[in-house]
């Protein structure tokens, strides 16, 4: 989803300090005339002013740097993480195409279950494009900007791979990346000979759909579990190992058994290619967090941080919750019941996911980063700058809110992790379940689980709208995506 830039706005700052009431009390022993006695009175009140206004400012400039180092040490540890779960991926990809067995197979999906995790975290450092300054000596632009290449979503799978033949997509033809040594994209006509990860970076968003999505998580989760064709009933992507297996006669394209071994061969390469591609641009997206670094994104914010950095983080709060969340990855799939608009289609794991980028959400919030490791990074949050800037009940009502929000998506984890009922299943109308079996009464359930969640982060947003108004914002202007 493309953020439009927000615009600058010059952030308020909060009044910190009271006015003095200064009681003039003139001895009889003085003999000060009452001109000289108001003029030095109002010196003394200029003087105790400056001082009070240099003290104010310095603790408000104190919170602000807290704040904003905080952020920055987890926006780092969180990509490291990321980037780290990416290797341990790799691994285990690698070590699958090498060797295609089941065993092989269900390691490199949990590996990619597991990479999913701390990403999925990251994502409220993303709405960053209206605020980042121009740099050319910084590798990259914005977040926004590189997410992309990582995470977009949903794709044309039957650009990638086979597909079934009931598959409705923009991308139609029977050639694909992985079939053919060249496919053909309205106009454009593209050699995929050779499979690198420079193709297919080169590749994405082809003939200027963003539904052509080559690279990232996704591509990864469709090369491991494949299309979903279970629609809202249960069960995910069931691609079978045999799509790897490189002997003459076993080669396989899901049921069809191949000619020759060279399809199977690519597939291989492509799922080692897109991989390496994601270890590259997390390796990039880390080192933009480095601290002490320079021409970074985080030295672009840190620099930029008494101008608009609280309104930045709350803007991407606010954004990641309303626009994003509830809306392009929740809301738009629980009003059609589409499984092809579900965030993590193939694989069944939209729960976390979503779960995950509501959790990134609240770490901003606390102030706190739980690493893969367990160990807590960060140590100041929003919560905290409210409360030493005198607004504890907008600090009290926001994590009120939090909690609420917390709780609804509790309920689609347990459901998805321990009942086995997925949000592909959760989002069907009433109408498609039935066809599953599912009575009428249970489904209405089901999809009140993903409406409290819609809810909780509706009410979420404007909290965040409102305490931005206490500190001073008076437009935050977060994305509010489509609204149904």
């Amino acid at each position: 989803m493309n953020i439009s830039p927000a615009p600058s706005r010059k952030i308020l700052p909060t009044t910190l300090a009271a006015a003095l009431a200064v009681i003039l009390m003139i001895s009889g022993c003085s003999k000060q005339s009452d001109e000289t006695a108001s003029t030095d009175a109002q010196a003394d009140v200029q003087g105790t002013e400056k001082t009070d206004n240099k003290t104010s400012s310095a603790a408000a400039q104190a919170h602000i740097d807290r704040l904003l180092i905080s952020y920055a040490d987890m926006a780092h540890t969180a990509y490291k993480d990321s980037l780290e779960t990416a290797k341990i991926l790799q691994t285990a990809v690698n070590t699958y195409v090498e060797t295609p067995t089941q065993e092989n197979l269900d390691a490199a999906k949990a590996a990619y279950k597991a990479a999913r995790q701390p990403y999925s975290q990251t994502e409220i450092f993303r709405f960053d494009e209206g605020f980042v300054t121009a740099n050319d000596k910084r590798a990259l632009g914005s977040i926004d900007g590189w997410e992309g290449q990582v995470n977009a979503w949903p794709l044309d799978e039957a650009l990638i791979d086979y597909v079934s033949d009931s598959y409705e997509g923009e991308y139609n033809s029977q050639d694909n990346i992985i079939n053919s040594d060249s496919i053909t994209v309205g106009s454009l006509k593209q050699d995929t000979t050779t499979i690198t990860p420079e193709l297919l970076a080169e590749m994405s968003e082809i003939g200027g759909s963003e539904a052509n999505v080559t690279t990232g998580y996704h591509a990864i989760e469709f090369l491991l579990w494949g299309q979903d064709t279970n629609g809202v009933g249960e069960g995910a992507g069931n691609r079978p190992v045999s799509d790897y297996i490189t002997t003459d006669g076993e080669c396989t394209s899901g049921d069809t058994v191949n000619t020759d071994t060279s399809i199977c061969e690519r597939r291989g390469q492509y799922l080692k290619a897109v991989t390496q591609l994601l270890v590259d641009d997390l390796t990039a997206m880390e080192a933009e967090w480095q601290p002490d670094s320079e021409n970074t994104l985080r030295s672009d914010m840190m620099e930029r941080k008494d101008k608009n950095g609280l309104r930045q983080i709350m803007y991407q709060m606010g954004s990641l919750a309303l626009g994003e969340l509830a809306s392009e990855r929740i809301q738009v799939a629980f009003v059609t019941g589409s499984t092809e608009d579900e965030h993590e289609c193939f694989s069944d794991l939209t729960h976390l996911s979503y779960a995950n980028n509501a959790r990134g959400i609240q770490n901003v919030f606390n102030g706190s980063y739980k690493t893969v490791a367990g160990k807590t990074v960060g140590g100041y949050g929003v919560k905290h700058y409210l409360i030493d800037t005198g607004n504890t009940e907008a600090a009290d009502k926001l994590a009120a809110d939090f909690a609420k929000v917390e709780a609804a998506f509790k309920v689609i984890v347990d459901k998805g992790e321990k009942d086995g009922i997925k949000v592909d299943q959760m989002i069907a109308t009433v109408g498609q379940a039935s066809k599953h079996g599912i009575s009428a009464e249970e489904q209405n359930k089901r999809r009140g689980w993903i409406e409290s969640s819609i809810t909780s982060l509706q009410e979420l947003t404007a909290g965040i709208e409102n305490t931005a108004k206490a500190v001073g914002i008076d437009n935050l202007d977060a994305d509010a995506g489509s609204q149904f």
